[in-house]
Parts: C-alpha cells; structure tokens; sequence
C-alpha cells in the first residue's frame, strides 16, 4: 500500500527563538517562564541562514577476534549551537540580540518550530531548549549591498531538550 504524500509546514515565519535567563525544569518550560521579564526574542534578529544547531556522534570501535570484519557502535553525541545575527552598532534599543548574548551570558534558548512566530507560548507546545554560554561574539562585514552582522558560538553546557512539551504553571 502505496501511504499518501505528508502535508507539509512552510518554514517562513513560523520558527521562534528566544533566549529564556532562567527555567526550573529544562524538560517541561512553563509558559510564564518563557513569557517572563528578561526573555529577548532573538528570531526577529538572527539572519535567514544565522540559526546553525548541529551536531555529531562519536563512533565506538567494536572489532571481534572472531571476525575479519570490524564492528561500529554508536558513541558519544556533541551538540553544536551557532547564531549570526543582525547587529545595529548605533542603536542599543535595536541591538537587543547583541546585547543580550553578551560573551559569558548563561542561560537558554528555546526554539519552537511549525507555529506561527508571533503567536504566545502555549501549554502543550512542543519546543527544544538550549542550555547554553554565550561565547564571544564576532562582528562581520559583510560587504557591499549588506547588513552588520555579528557571530557567536553558543557552547552547549548540558543536555539539550527536543520536543519537549510547554506546561502551564504559575
């Protein structure tokens, strides 16, 4: 049985990203903690192709005497966070993204995808959460016919949460 094509969910505008200070639960966000005082949205600055997760898995060697053939398991994983963003040197009202992931900053990210960007957190939403330390950031230039922009890596400080659901809370 042939099962029919998936729907699909376009990508423009419905990514969210914000850096979140501080959550009690990593696993379960509560909506007021991410709708608190000192969340900073970070989408509405992180360029088309700034917002860079990646990630790797270590091979462990599992060679048998046995066998004239070598063995993998799967190792360790590394997760890798790296932004660009918009970067506006004469206005600090406009340069929140900057500021806010100020080298030595700790705290999360929380990306949320598939929901429109605009729309509040809502209990029940599936989102991924970063805990992370602000590494430098590095100004470009971008050349002519372009905007500032800055670079950070983000460094991963604990395990990284996918598809973990937003809990209502006080």
């Amino acid at each position: 049985m042939t099962s029919p094509l998936p729907t699909s969910v376009p990508s423009d505008g419905t990514l969210r990203i914000d850096f979140v200070p501080t959550l009690a639960d990593p696993a379960a966000p509560k909506v007021t903690e991410l709708s608190a005082v000192g969340v900073q949205s970070l989408d509405v600055y992180i360029t088309g192709d700034g917002w860079a997760p990646g990630g790797d898995q270590a091979v462990t060697a599992d060679s048998r005497i046995a066998s004239t053939q070598d063995f993998e398991q799967p190792g360790r994983k590394t997760k890798t966070l790296n932004v660009t963003y918009v970067h506006n040197p004469d206005d600090p009202t406009n340069n929140e993204a900057y500021l806010t992931l100020a080298e030595g900053v700790t705290g999360y990210i929380v990306a949320r995808y598939g929901v429109p960007r605009a729309q509040a957190y809502a209990a029940g939403d599936l989102v991924d959460v970063w805990p992370i330390t602000a590494g430098e950031p590095m100004k470009q230039w971008n050349g002519a016919n372009s905007v500032h922009t800055a670079a950070q890596k983000l460094f991963v400080t604990n395990q990284v949460q996918t598809d973990v659901a937003v809990v209502a809370g006080p």
